[in-house]
């Protein structure tokens, strides 16, 4: 672990099935962090599956670039890339301190790049973004999808 308590680099897959699954039982969050750690992030998952006729070392050249420019951008926290199924599904996700964050580096190049070979590299593919939480005191971490207001925020309860 490090001084933050926690040591993402150790995050896995779940199990085989990991792409199909929701985004807290697909991956071993347990492992990533120590009881004590918390903190709160905004999560992208990209769930795809892989055409079979995709020009694999031009897809990796893309994921690659758009890695490397990621890991320089204001607030990457990590990014998880998903080994492939045998059905060519696979999940993989970015962590970011914040939807502010993630959204100006999908600006940068290599994104665009990786974004436009998309219609040659997947048969489907889904984003999804969530708040990921991680509280003090607990192994646990919860998900929620970013468009919905946290939960015991003000605007849940003037909602309610």
């Amino acid at each position: 672990m490090d001084a933050t308590g926690f040591q993402l680099d150790r995050l896995l897959p779940a199990s085989d099935e990991y792409p199909m699954r929701p985004i807290e039982d697909a991956i071993t969050w347990v492992d990533g962090a120590s009881v004590d750690a918390a903190a709160e992030w905004y999560l992208v998952v990209f769930r795809s599956i892989r055409r079979a006729d995709v020009d694999e070392l031009e897809l990796v050249r893309h994921d690659d670039a758009a890695h490397e420019e990621a890991t320089s951008a204001p607030g990457f926290v990590h990014y998880f890339k998903g080994p492939l199924s045998p059905e060519r599904a696979c999940l993989s996700f970015c962590l970011w301190t914040s939807r502010e964050a993630a959204r100006a580096a999908s600006g940068m190049p290599a994104h665009r790049a990786a974004v436009a070979f998309i219609g040659d590299a997947y048969d489907h593919f889904t984003l999804e973004f969530y708040r990921a939480r991680k509280v003090a005191g607990s192994l646990a971490w919860t998900f929620e999808p970013y468009d919905r207001a946290p939960a015991g925020s003000d605007e849940v309860a003037k909602a309610a």
